[in-house]
């Protein structure tokens, strides 16, 4: 680091001597004295990474800019929860989010991922085996183009996904995210919707369960995030305070709705068979001034029927959209619904 440094200063001195005609040796005293704020202004610069590449996704809005202290948040498409297959669409987009992680550790020095879903003992052969190449897996990863992932990605026949293969190809952090009991449920309940009868009534008492245990399921990922991400930091397992945190599209307007409000209110839905009470509390990673961006894979944010059905659409088609390299500290609220 001190070498490149050096080197990085040596060649803009030259540079600067060029400018100013300065071969002689004689600099005038206005040179000398403003000379080495040039110099480490270029230096810090050529560190700063730039925005997200556009082919690869966008950033919708962004929360305490100022902090040090980051998680980026991946709203993306996944195989199919119950058949675990790819839909039309499933491949690029995982593809997207395979590029977005290797940006965020390229550049961004992130080293912690935090994935939802629950890792299950028993995982299929594809899983176990790039857990274990992961082990064996150099400090830094050969970048793959974005065809070449969509390609592998595609297969129907083992289960792979983005999150996979950044952890065989990087060093990353990999920690559970998820609360088992309420993961469960979720699973359970969706398993009941697709299983429901023709009565109209059954289909809306188990979906107003599901959508609860769903609001549920996000609010507790939230709140169990700053502590994983504090407590991998003080055991010295990531050098800084960063994460990525990937999750279904659908949780984002959720997400946003509770960074805007600084708390998690979840409403149970007034039906006979949900008799959950609503709930109410303070959201962690607004109290600890965690700097959050909420970032869309490229195909989902081109999607404009994806984006209105997940009340998404308001951050494409206004100045609400924010970009990557901002510095002020922003936030974006979002319309009521």
């Amino acid at each position: 680091m001190g070498k490149s440094i050096i080197l990085t200063r040596s060649l803009h001195l030259k540079k600067l001597k060029g400018m100013f005609g300065l071969f002689s040796g004689k600099m005038p005293l206005w040179v000398l004295i403003l000379l080495p704020f040039f110099v480490i202004s270029s230096a810090l610069a050529g560190s700063i990474p730039g925005p997200i590449p556009a082919e690869y996704g966008e950033v919708i809005c962004r929360f305490n800019e100022r902090s040090p202290n980051q998680l980026f948040i991946i709203g993306m498409s996944h195989r199919d929860a119950l058949t675990r297959l790819n839909g039309s669409k499933i491949p690029r987009v995982q593809a997207e989010v395979y590029k977005l992680g290797e940006w965020l550790i390229r550049n961004e020095g992130v080293e912690l991922l935090l994935p939802e879903g629950f890792f299950v003992t028993g995982a299929p052969r594809v899983e176990k085996e790039g857990l274990k190449k992961a082990q064996e897996s150099p400090a830094c990863g050969t970048p793959l183009d974005l065809a070449t992932l969509e390609n592998h990605l595609s297969d129907q026949k083992s289960f792979i996904n983005a999150e996979m293969l950044l952890k065989r190809n990087y060093p990353l952090r990999l920690k559970q995210v998820e609360d088992k009991e309420v993961y469960m449920a979720v699973n359970a309940s969706l398993r009941k919707l697709v299983d429901c009868s023709g009565d109209s009534s059954e289909f809306f008492q188990v979906k107003a369960d599901l959508d609860y245990l769903q609001e549920k399921r996000t609010a507790m990922m939230l709140q169990k995030i700053p502590e994983i991400i504090n407590a991998e930091f003080r055991e010295g397992n990531i050098k800084a305070k960063k994460g990525v945190f990937t999750i279904g599209l659908s949780h984002i307007p959720m997400i946003i709705k509770s960074l805007n409000e600084n708390r998690i209110r979840i409403y149970s839905q007034p039906t006979a068979a949900n008799q959950n009470p609503d709930s109410k509390t303070n959201l962690t990673l607004q109290q600890e001034k965690f700097n959050i961006a909420i970032i869309i894979p490229r195909t989902l944010a081109a999607d404009s029927k994806v984006l209105r059905m997940n009340k998404l659409d308001q951050f494409f088609s206004s100045s609400t959209a924010s970009s990557f390299a901002g510095t002020a500290d922003s936030v974006v609220k979002v319309p009521a619904h």
